[in-house]
This record gives C-alpha cells, structure tokens and sequence, in this order.
C-alpha cells in the first residue's frame, strides 16, 4: 500500500392579477461544514473498504461499506431535499451489496457510482477556500479521534478506526488538491493549499499498512496537531468568502 448550489429558490407566479407564492423550501439544519464533513467521512468510508476489497480483505471491506449507510446516511439525509439535490441511499445499497456477494466488478462499478452521487450532494454547497480549509481541519480531526481509539499505547486497539483515520485522512488530502487544482496559476490561495497538503501527506508514516500489525509505535499525536495547524494555515486565505 502507498502511504499511505445553490438552494432551489421559491418561484412566485403572477396569474390574472394574483401572485401565487410557492411553498417555502425549509432551511438547512447543518452548517455547510458539518454537511461536507458528514459526506466527506462517507468518502473515507467507502475509500477503505474500496482499497481493502483491493486487496482481498472482503470481510474487513463489508464493514467499511456498510458503515455510511448504517451509521451516518439518516443524520444528513433530510439536508437533500432542502438543499435541491438527489441522495443516494440506493447508490450506497447497491455498493454495500456488491461488496458482501463477493461481486468485485459489480463493487468496482457501484462504487464510482456513488462517489459520483456524493460529489452531486457536495455541489448543493458554494465552496470557498475557507470553507474548503475549515472541512478539511474537521477531517483530520475526526481522523485524529479514530486513531486515538484505534492505536492505545503503542498496540492496535481496533483495526477499523485505524482504518476510517486512513480513509479521512485521505479525503482531507484529496479535498486540499481538488482547491489547488482548481485555482489559477497566479491566485496566492493555491500556496495555502499547498502548504496544507504537504502537511497531510506528512501523516503517512501513521499507517505502515491498511491491514496494521498489532505493535504500532505511534500515536495520533501528529494527526492532532495537524489539524491544529491546517486551522491555522487556512487564516492565510486572501478571502474569507462565505461561510457557515
């Protein structure tokens, strides 16, 4: 292993004099933060267990597929439809299903499918460089808190949060080249991006395999602490942009 929109506006109609005013889309009950995080830490479930089918570890690759939907889907589910954009509850079945058959193609397919899917929910959100550098600081925290569960004193506790660590991590680091990618060549920002993923890449050495021994001279120190610096990288941002 490598080391590893906008809101549907209400639309009034004017009819013989009379202005029919459409029922009012309800408000967002999660920040735009919390709902990339709840959707980037699906990502980062789904990555590992994609990346754990890869290698033949079937049984520890269904836990990971079966987790969005068993333990994170229903908290951001009712954010859809007040933000105008489609789930993907189906999309998240047919990968887990595809996983437990054994159907590696099938599982291959269903899960470009439904990385497609949360990528249409992520565009419900107007991202800005600061939004993007909050999302990935909560990333790694969660990421941090895994690994603090998953590796106690020196010893693998549990494997699967050792894990979903690896998995956040890696969507932090992916979120952090997407905005780099995305910026002109001459937009200071970019340098912010590029300071925060050579942070995350700087992690690695936290995961010496996805399938871990059972002695891990390590702790989530690091993880922490990035976090705390990538919280205070993303203040070098030029613009503060929108953000909730």
């Amino acid at each position: 292993m490598r080391r590893c929109g906008a809101l549907a506006l209400a639309a009034a109609l004017a009819l013989g004099g009379c202005v029919a005013k459409a029922p009012a889309v309800p408000a967002s009950t999660l920040a735009d933060a919390n709902y990339l995080l709840q959707l980037g830490l699906m990502r980062g479930h789904l990555l590992v267990g994609h990346a754990l089918l890869a290698l033949g570890e079937r049984a520890a690759a269904q836990g990971h597929a079966k987790h969005p939907s068993d333990e994170l889907y229903a908290g951001v589910a009712a954010e859809f439809g007040q933000r105008g954009v489609q789930g993907f509850a189906d999309e998240l079945e047919a990968h887990a299903s595809a996983v437990a058959r054994g159907a590696d193609a099938a599982a291959a397919s269903a899960y470009a499918a439904v990385e497609a899917a949360i990528a249409r929910t992520e565009s419900a959100v107007d991202m800005s460089p600061r939004l993007a550098g909050r999302v990935i600081e909560l990333l790694l925290r969660e990421a941090a808190r895994e690994y603090d569960v998953g590796v106690v004193d020196g010893q693998l506790a549990n494997a699967h949060e050792y894990q979903d660590a690896y998995g956040f991590t890696q969507v932090a680091l992916a979120l952090a080249h997407t905005q780099l990618a995305a910026l002109p060549a001459a937009d200071s920002d970019r340098a912010v991006f590029a300071r925060m993923a050579r942070r995350i890449e700087a992690l690695g050495d936290l995961w010496p395999a996805l399938m871990p021994p059972t002695e891990l001279a390590r702790s989530a120190t690091p993880l922490h602490a990035a976090a705390d610096e990538v919280g205070e990288i993303a203040l070098k941002f030029k613009q503060i942009g929108r953000f909730r």
